[in-house]
């Protein structure tokens, strides 16, 4: 087995007392050795912090840090990411439970990529409700640059990921949201065809959120999508103001940025004009818009790629 990585696992707390024993202790198994274990708590008041420094005491890899006062879930990443001193950063939620060989199988994948993701499967044991889509997602720019393809707790990452986010990293979206952004811009993902995570689904996380019973009706898509058209277009134009923030200053000449700044300018843009151009850009580049990667030649493809400048909305209702 190649050891030759230097990893820091960076895990951030807040009032997770419940959960960290399991796992840490799925931390501390890794069959691939680490380097060290950055925990940086944000303010816990369930008794978090008095059990992680217990924890800390009797493991040396492990170096905590507190808050003064609190982050939010992205100035606490990103702030610990960059205590961290290894060359490769794996982010760690602190509810979920990671497969033993979770950083082995990345380590091996890594090579000269920018990030390693791989399957992450939810699951809760307080009767949350939990779904799965168990097909591989697409991580092409131009779906991540609408929705986070890959979740920060499956990441085995490059450090200098970090020094590519302008501003440090200081926008109102997630902060595996912008990692990704940036290394799906150099084509610089690989992913790893197994499950790494199983994902603790439950009412406190800061990400729960519960589906729709039923499942989603096409009905209430469309009503929702076309009628309401106007004000989400509003909010896919804010979003896509930060896409091309992110992306212009990048050093990556990729034929996938260049797509993804015509898009982020269309997506800005108004008028009737705009729109077809708009659609056409969507018909051209169809495979790459939805969760899997799509069949050119699909009828079905097409239809949902005519109907994209309604339907993208639907992710910022």
């Amino acid at each position: 087995m190649d050891r030759a990585l230097k990893i820091s696992v960076v895990m951030c707390t807040y009032n997770g007392v419940h959960h960290l024993q399991k796992q840490l202790h799925t931390v501390l198994a890794q069959t691939y050795p680490v380097h060290e274990i950055i925990i940086q708590d944000d303010g816990s008041t369930d008794g978090t912090w008095e059990w992680l420094e217990t924890f800390a005491s009797d493991h040396s890899q492990v170096r905590l840090f507190r808050n003064e006062a609190p982050h939010g879930i992205n100035a606490n990443f990103f702030s610990a990411m960059r205590r961290a001193t290894g060359d490769y950063l794996a982010p760690c939620d602190q509810d979920d439970l990671w497969e033993p060989r979770k950083l082995e199988l990345q380590a091996a994948a890594i090579g000269n990529a920018m990030l390693c993701s791989g399957y992450s499967v939810p699951f809760s044991d307080e009767g949350f409700p939990v779904t799965h889509d168990r097909r591989r997602p697409n991580y092409h720019l131009l779906r991540v640059a609408y929705i986070g393809a890959l979740p920060g707790h499956t990441f085995l990452m490059r450090r200098e990921l970090l020094d590519f986010l302008p501003g440090g990293g200081q926008c109102p979206y997630l902060y595996d949201w912008q990692l990704q952004l940036v290394a799906a811009a150099a084509g610089s993902i690989v992913f790893v065809d197994g499950v790494l995570v199983h994902f603790r689904r439950h009412a406190a996380a800061a990400t729960a959120y519960k589906p729709a019973e039923g499942g989603l009706s096409l009905l209430r898509f469309v009503a929702t999508t076309l009628f309401c058209h106007r004000r989400l277009q509003e909010k896919v134009r804010k979003r896509f103001a930060v896409v091309e923030a992110i992306l212009r200053p990048l050093p990556f000449d990729t034929p996938q940025r260049e797509q993804c700044l015509e898009m982020a300018r269309l997506q800005q843009g108004r008028g009737l004009a705009n729109f077809v151009k708009r659609t056409r850009f969507f018909l051209r580049h169809r495979q790459h818009l939805f969760y899997a990667e799509e069949p050119r030649r699909s009828l079905l493809t097409w239809l949902r790629a005519l109907y994209f400048p309604f339907a993208c909305g639907w992710y910022y209702k």
